[in-house]
């Protein structure tokens, strides 16, 4: 505590020195007990853990690693080498149907064309596979 301090001022001088004497206390650790208990936390969990050597691979990157392998074996599953796109497929959903031959119609291709392409799609013969 400071003399200069303002909030002393009207107190009595034999309490300001009492105040004084206990703000100068000793700490309750002293650095000898402080540095037992840092010992002793050291010992207990540090002494539990595996030493890492130059041959132990580290895990730090194991789980984001097979994270994206495992998505990356996903994605191939899902679509193994891309989709396969048609020239029929006018309107890009993967499949040659009849929406298709209506997205050429409203695009004004050729009329033999979308008229081709309606009677491959509606008919029952086995062409109807190979689009």
């Amino acid at each position: 505590m400071h003399d200069t301090e303002p909030e002393f001022d009207d107190l009595p001088e034999s309490l300001v020195a009492r105040l004084k004497r206990t703000d100068r206390a000793l700490p309750i650790v002293d650095p000898r007990t402080d540095r037992a208990i840092l010992d002793g936390a050291r010992r207990y969990f540090v002494a539990g853990r595996p030493r890492r050597t130059a041959s132990m691979p580290t895990l730090r990157w194991a789980l984001p690693l097979a994270a994206a392998a495992a998505l990356l074996v996903a994605l191939l599953f899902v679509q193994p080498f891309g989709p396969k796109t048609s020239a029929d497929d006018v309107d890009g959903s993967g499949h040659v149907d009849i929406l298709d031959a209506f997205a050429l119609a409203r695009a004004q291709a050729d009329r033999d064309r979308v008229d081709e392409l309606a009677a491959r799609i509606v008919s029952l013969s086995s062409r109807r596979s190979e689009l």
